[in-house]
């Protein structure tokens, strides 16, 4: 639950500077946060040992890469998400996430369906008509089409993140499972940074600098989000895993909430940033 909050907060907080500020800055961004969490996970003694530990093991290493590879995709589609929809709306394509969970442990672990295949692919397309749903709430919808929303490329972007985001947790505690989770972490976000800060720095400096009043309350903002859903959140995440055994349905199920989460978020922050507005009308709730 502590970490449904958390993902809730990276939408809201992150919408501004996806709209605001280039997609390499928006990565850098990100990846400087990401960077400036590894002390703070690594600040037991526990976590500190296992961090070294895991990064003198040169077999982690292509790992870490693949795990990076991994999230830097589902970054992407998440800025370009956020670019063309509300947060709320990117929120409620995450309530995939217990779905994509299961399928995803099922390929990668062999885990169970938690249900029959055909109930589990009815409720599948529950979810899916009740994601899109909200997003035709935040049209015309009293006028318009239910089919106007399928000529939206921006939840179609966004379905897949989720899947992303759960393969990559599969995926540490399949491989990585020996060590402890905020030093797992830690590292992936090291390997990420290194990897993905100096070309982005450079990309987004060679392009002119937007007008600061709009640029550095969005990078602020992107950077608090993105160290307390992707560093704390994601910890926390690893965490419930490693707890459950690494039942990836069940941990996932709590992120129904995100989406509730976001829009209380969204709609206090709207008073002053008028990108995070949407319309609260009763197809929505």
């Amino acid at each position: 639950m502590a970490t449904a909050l958390l993902l809730a907060m990276q939408g809201p907080l992150s919408a501004l500077a996806a709209k605001h500020i280039s997609v390499s800055a928006f990565i850098c961004v990100t990846q400087v946060a990401l960077l400036f969490s590894v002390p703070l996970l690594t600040i037991s003694t526990k976590s500190r040992r296992e961090f070294f530990a895991l990064l003198r093991e040169r077999a982690n290493y292509g790992r870490l890469v693949i795990l990076t590879a991994i999230g830097i995709i589902g970054l992407l589609l998440y800025e370009v998400a956020l670019k063309g929809a509300h947060p709320v709306i990117i929120a409620a394509i995450m309530d995939l996430s217990p779905f994509w969970a299961a399928i995803v442990a099922r390929a990668v672990t062999g885990s169970a369906l938690p249900v029959r295949p055909i109930l589990y692919g009815l409720c599948f397309a529950a979810a899916l008509g009740g994601a899109m749903t909200i997003a035709w709430s935040q049209t015309d919808w009293k006028t318009a089409p239910f089919a106007d929303i399928l000529k939206s490329y921006a939840w179609t972007i966004a379905i897949p993140i989720p899947v992303f985001y759960a393969l990559s947790g599969t995926l540490v505690g399949k491989w990585l499972s020996q060590y402890d989770d905020a030093a797992t972490i830690a590292a992936s976000f090291l390997v990420s940074s290194a990897l993905f800060v100096p070309p982005t720095l450079f990309l987004a400096l060679r392009k002119p600098i937007a007008a600061a009043a709009t640029t550095t309350p969005a990078i602020l903002l992107l950077f608090v989000g993105t160290v307390a859903s992707a560093a704390i959140g994601r910890v926390l995440y690893q965490v419930a895993l490693t707890r459950t055994n690494n039942d990836n349905a069940f941990v996932t199920m709590f992120f129904l909430l995100v989406p509730g989460l976001s829009a209380l978020l969204s709609w206090p922050m709207s008073w002053f940033v008028s990108d995070l507005a949407f319309a609260s009308g009763p197809l929505f709730f």
